[in-house]
């Protein structure tokens, strides 16, 4: 059940991103109900299929502890698989609510070798799941961009301990004066930092440093999150910031970082979008 691809190797190093609060009180979605929801966790939010499920659903924005939230990461059972040429297709159980859906896209014809597909995970493997929520036809679902196997049940106990301390933590922080700056517990330092070697970051967005990086992938990753395009940077404009670093070293900083969730492919091979970024 337990297979390979372990915590500090995916979520682990995304950098603790639902304590961001560089976004508080940016927009204001119009009507009296929706005028209250003023904070969104700009970054990926741990939660579980129960907290899906319940959220208010605001003008195809999901709402949950008085907070926007679009890209969440879930931990659960897979209850069933299915597999086509464009997309792999999952239910997930994580005990905590029905069964939930989550798709992902990829290119798997006949065309790209083996080696190069996109596998399927097989029924009753617990997995990790990277994904923007979305309602389709009244049906709540995750388009995914990172599915993968956990290897050690202590990922499982640490997802929820995250999901209870996110929980806590927006609960209270919803609870203070909207438009006063909020300082995190501990300046920067999230829960998974506290527990666990090589997770989380150590500085702001701007300035935001991965344990486990080479300089070289630190500078790339940097670079790809300073993009503020919804479909990504391009591999050229990220060579053309980087004069410095040879081509070669920029896709291999690239491919290494797409592996391991830090970065993902939005309209072709060509273009990546940071993880953690809004």
């Amino acid at each position: 059940m337990w297979n390979q691809g372990g915590y500090g190797e995916g979520y682990g190093d995304q950098g603790g991103g639902y304590l961001n609060t560089s976004n508080f009180g940016s927009s204001q979605l119009g009507s009296t109900q929706t005028a209250k929801v003023r904070m969104r966790a700009d970054n990926i939010m741990p939660v579980t299929v129960a907290q899906i499920m319940t959220a208010d659903c605001i003008d195809d924005r999901f709402v949950y502890d008085g907070i926007t939230i679009h890209q969440v990461t879930v931990v659960g059972l897979v209850r069933s698989a299915k597999e086509s040429p464009t997309s792999l297709t999952y239910e997930i159980d994580d005990m905590s609510g029905p069964l939930l859906e989550v798709k992902q896209f990829v290119d798997n014809d006949e065309s790209i070798s083996e080696n190069e597909r996109v596998a399927l995970v097989r029924e009753n493997i617990y997995v990790r799941v990277f994904g923007n929520l979305r309602t389709f036809q009244g049906k709540r679902n995750v388009a995914a961009f990172r599915v993968y196997p956990i290897s050690d049940i202590n990922e499982l106990t640490s997802h929820l301990l995250e999901v209870i301390y996110a929980h806590a933590y927006w609960t209270k922080t919803h609870g203070m004066q909207r438009d006063a700056p909020v300082t995190r517990p501990g300046g920067n330092v999230t829960l998974a930092n506290s527990s666990r070697q090589g997770v989380g970051s150590t500085t702001s967005y701007s300035g935001q440093v991965e344990v486990g990086l080479t300089s070289q992938q630190q500078q790339v990753l940097n670079v790809i999150r300073s993009s503020m395009d919804e479909q990504g940077m391009a591999m050229a404009t990220v060579c053309e910031r980087l004069k410095g670093m040879p081509a070669r070293v920029v896709r291999e900083s690239v491919d290494f970082l797409s592996s391991e969730g830090h970065i993902y492919s939005t309209i072709d091979d060509d273009h990546y979008k940071a993880t953690d970024s809004m």
